[in-house]
């Protein structure tokens, strides 16, 4: 009993801690090329990817994603034009905030208790982000980890082995039915002394699966079926959309 009292005193504390970040923060330094060492642009460059806005849709829902992740590291390039991606010592270069799901767990904003925080975090290994410096696209793993003291701290929407995959391009979408194609754009560019910057950025993706919630309830899976009626999961192929606007800088150290 002891054990429990403590695995709930632990979560709420967590919440609350994570509560508390969604104040406003400004806006970080950009570039920040900060844990990367890059000298020789032939074989090594920074890359700094910082969100500015965007919106991810899941059969109708909603969820604003506003100034939320950042993507920094190293590219190295390797044979055949690919990059691989290293992340700053002890990170996986993937960083992001908390954002509040409208409406919470129950769909009533008022409800004490109810709000929920989504944070979204890397599925598997830095490795498995690629970055294309042609066209400025971005494929990415990830899960998102649904924060309430009713839903516990081991929630998720996604996980390593079944992932929500996100191929984030400029380009137009060829997404399977009901959806239709959808354009990004590539910003506008600009150069320093060691580094060019392309602010505004738009890359778009309406063609991933959103799997079902894993272990929503104190870590049990209790309320796996309330989130999934919640969030309308699981959710095909061809229902779901994100979009992001992005500032991206690549350069020297």
């Amino acid at each position: 009993m002891r054990s429990r009292k403590f695995t709930l005193a632990l979560t709420a504390t967590l919440a609350t801690l994570a509560l508390a970040g969604m104040g406003p923060v400004a806006r970080a330094t950009f570039p920040d090329f900060t844990g990367c060492n890059a000298t020789d642009i032939s074989r090594e460059a920074c890359i700094d990817i910082q969100q500015r806005s965007g919106n991810l849709n899941i059969k109708g829902f909603n969820v604003p994603l506003h100034e939320t992740m950042e993507i920094r590291g190293k590219l190295l390039a390797e044979a055949g034009g690919n990059n691989t991606f290293v992340p700053p010592t002890g990170t996986n270069g993937f960083f992001t905030r908390p954002v509040s799901v409208p409406g919470g767990i129950f769909g009533i904003e008022w409800l004490p208790g109810n709000e929920v925080l989504a944070i979204t975090e890397l599925a598997g290994s830095p490795s498995l982000i690629h970055i294309d410096t042609g066209n400025l696209s971005v494929r990415i793993p990830i899960k998102v980890r649904l924060v309430n003291l009713l839903l516990g701290m081991d929630c998720h929407i996604g996980t390593n082995s079944n992932p929500v995959v996100l191929n984030l391009i400029t380009g137009t979408t060829s997404p399977p039915p009901p959806n239709t194609p959808i354009s990004g754009r590539t910003g506008t560019q600009s150069f320093t002394e060691r580094a060019i910057l392309i602010r505004g950025n738009v890359n778009v993706e309406n063609s991933f699966a959103v799997p079902g919630a894993t272990e929503c309830g104190l870590g049990l899976g209790l309320i796996n079926s309330l989130v999934n009626l919640r969030l309308r999961l699981p959710s095909a192929a061809g229902n779901n959309s994100a979009e992001a606007t992005n500032d991206v800088a690549l350069g020297l150290s």
